[in-house]
This record gives C-alpha cells, structure tokens and sequence, in this order.
C-alpha cells in the first residue's frame, strides 16, 4: 500500500489563526473582575497544542489508519444504514479532517476500489429510509456529501445516479436528501448538466436570484463558472432592480473574465445612491474595478459626504486619496 504524506493544509491553519485571534482579542476585552485570567498569547499556545492533537486523534483512528492504508474495504464498512447516525456522522466527520490534511496517492489498481467507495458514500446518501433525514442525520448526509467533494472527481457512473435522483426525488420527505445531492452536483468538476441545470433555476427566481449567484461563486469548475458569469452579465437587466447591486459587485471583482462591458452599469447604480447601502458600495467597487475613478471623482465625493455607513465611507475616501485627496 502506498503510504500518505500528511501535511498541515491551509483550512487547519486558517482555522487555529481564527481560534488564536478570537482568544488574543477575548484576552484583551474581558472585564476586569478580580478573576486571572491567561494571557491571551498561552490561550492560543493552547489552541494550537489542541489543534495538533486532534490532527494525531484523526489520523490515529480506525478511521485515519484505513484512510492511510487505503484500506477502501475497511472504510466502506464503518459507515451506512445499519449503523446509528451518530456512528456515520463521526465517520464522515473524521473522514473530512483526514482528507483535509493528508495527500493521498493511489495506485492505478487502487482506483476500481476507491471509486467504489463513493459510490457507497453516494448511495448512502440517497438512500431510502423511513423516515425523513431530518436534524441530526441530515447533518451526517451533508458530512458525507463534502467526503465526496474532497475528490477531484466522481465516477460518471455515481454522477448519474445523483442526477437521476434529483430529478425523481421530489417528494416533501426527501427534500433534504435531494438538497444535499443538488449541492454535490452544483459543486464537482466538470459540472455536470444537471448541477448547471440547477443553476441556471436558481438565477431565474424572482424571490431570490442571488442564492444562484452564491452558488456560482462556490463552484470548482472554473471554465464551467466563468460561462456562467458572463451569462448572467448578458442578462443583468432581467433580475429585479433591488439585487442589481449585489450582483454587479460579483460580476465587477470578475471582470477580467467578463466579455461584455460593465462600465454601463454605474449610472444604473448611481440611481439608488443614498438609498440603498449595496448600491453605493457596487458603484464604488466599480469604478475601482473598472479604473473610473477620475470620470466619476465628483459622484464619489458626494458618497463620501452623505454615506452613513464607516466601510462606504472608508472605500469613497480611498478612491479619492488615490487620486488627489478627499476635498
């Protein structure tokens, strides 16, 4: 068996700087009661003492041995309906955090196998059960849906079986169920026809086009989501007015890979300034995005003096500094 090499990933450090930051801060704003507390730099000594052994915790279970192993038979036995929800969440729980922080490598003979494991996983996933996948087993669901989001593919095979089951699956008991197979599809490479299906559905709500939006930017096929950008860039003027906003600042930061012009967009946005936060904040990530800021100095400046909001108030004063200094 080909061993592992493990590594620190980014998701863990990124996770302990939060723990750390969140720790040095609390340290610094407790109030004084007469109580010692620890200063705040052995507090994340401390988070990071807990990090590492949660890191030797995982990857000396069953689960992280069978992992490193590639022991495929031995994993898919750990989890599925015959064991309690507890027992599958841990699984998969355990499974992220190995995946997280391990570089696997298989052999070629070794892929039958491990594709064979997320067909179980797929299947656990969509299978029936008597009652709906509510509360704690729909978390379990949701923790075996990101197992098979840790691989840089999925069989086609198992790509079928979700779509079809998304489509089937329309019943008020599975909604979770079809949920959570939907934002598997939605975020595997290459997308798949259904997850840009799906997509394209969610755009085209007129109650909320920005979760389509959302989920566009959580995307891992890229060739897939730069389509898709500049399909919602063609058709900026069909969403409602009152998401316009939110939605030019998305496209805007991608300009780059936008094909159609965005700078017409400005004096669309300069209709709700004052009015709506977003719009003055777009417009002002526009004209930086878009290099404008000499044309519309004078419409900055006038946010800059009537914005109520510190972080619109911060961006406008930028944009001016940057080119001669706020009046």
């Amino acid at each position: 068996m080909n061993k592992a090499k493990v590594f620190v990933s980014g998701i863990v450090l990124t996770g302990l700087a939060g723990i750390g930051g969140y720790y040095l801060n609390k340290a610094r704003t407790s109030p004084k009661t007469g109580v010692v507390h620890h200063d705040g730099m052995e507090i994340f000594k401390a988070a990071q003492l807990n990090a590492g052994m949660q890191l030797k915790t995982h990857l000396d279970s069953p689960v992280g041995i069978a992992w490193k192993a590639n022991d495929f038979a031995k994993l898919g036995s750990m989890f599925g309906l015959q064991k309690s929800v507890a027992e599958n969440a841990s699984f998969f729980q355990a499974s992220i955090y190995v995946l997280d922080v391990t570089k696997m490598d298989w052999k070629p003979e070794e892929k039958k196998a491990l594709q064979e494991l997320q067909s179980s996983i797929a299947e656990y996933i969509m299978a029936k059960r008597e009652r709906p996948a509510l509360g704690p087993e729909a978390q379990a669901l949701s923790y075996a849906s990101k197992v098979l989001l840790k691989f840089d593919s999925l069989p086609e095979a198992v790509v079928k079986k979700m779509s079809d089951y998304y489509s089937v699956a329309t019943s008020e008991g599975l909604r979770n169920q079809r949920d959570i197979v939907g934002e598997t599809l939605m975020r595997i490479s290459p997308l798949p026809e259904k997850g840009l299906k799906i997509i394209r559905e969610k755009l085209k709500s007129k109650n909320d086009p920005y979760q389509g939006i959302v989920l566009i930017g959580q995307m891992r096929d890229a060739q897939a989501a730069a389509g898709l950008w500049n399909e919602v860039a063609v058709g900026f003027e069909s969403f409602p007015s009152r998401f316009q906003p939110m939605i030019f600042k998305q496209l805007v930061i991608r300009h780059s890979i936008i094909k159609s012009d965005l700078s017409g967009h400005l004096h669309q946005l300069l209709k709700y300034s004052g009015q709506v936060e977003e719009a003055d904040d777009a417009f002002l990530v526009g004209v930086r995005e878009l290099n404008m800021t000499e044309k519309y100095r004078s419409e900055i400046q006038l946010i800059y003096n009537q914005t109520r909001y510190a972080a619109t108030k911060t961006l406008a004063v930028s944009l001016l500094n940057s080119s001669g200094g706020a009046k």
